[in-house]
């Protein structure tokens, strides 16, 4: 899944959004829904320092909705959701924000894979090959 980044919060809220660029698409790595009609949050690295962070939806656009097969939806009662990597699950978050460096390299391998697949085919191919699959040379 892939989102655009479109539109800055107003002053008012109080939330910096300098870590992102208008107009840049940015690899979703999860997506939280919440209750009470509150806009769902997606999970994004930061381009200042790469860390994962939730942002609402209703910032971005999303340009590619597909969502990898191996995703779980977790349950955190109280009507929250998450719909994101299985490796993701159980106190991963909590792990990955205190530095465990096993949690570290379960997101780079994350990461990696969700790039991989971002990737379309023919330029898969190319990149293994040198060649571009489309061309009839």
């Amino acid at each position: 899944m892939k989102v655009k980044f479109v539109r800055l919060r107003t002053p008012e809220s109080g939330v910096d959004d300098s870590s992102f660029e208008l107009g840049k698409v940015y690899l979703v790595f999860g997506i939280q829904f919440q209750p009470g009609g509150r806009s769902p949050l997606v999970t994004v690295q930061r381009d200042t320092d790469k860390t994962p962070v939730m942002r609402e939806l209703q910032y971005f656009e999303v340009v590619d909705s597909t969502v990898p097969d191996e995703w779980c939806l977790f349950d955190f009662g109280g009507g929250v959701y998450r719909l994101e990597p299985k490796e993701f699950g159980g106190d991963f978050w909590d792990r990955f924000h205190d530095a465990d460096e096993d949690a570290e390299k379960t997101f780079e391998r994350v990461v990696e894979k969700i790039n991989a697949a971002s990737i379309p085919v023919h330029c898969r191919i190319a990149c293994m090959t040198g060649k571009d699959q489309r061309s009839t040379n």
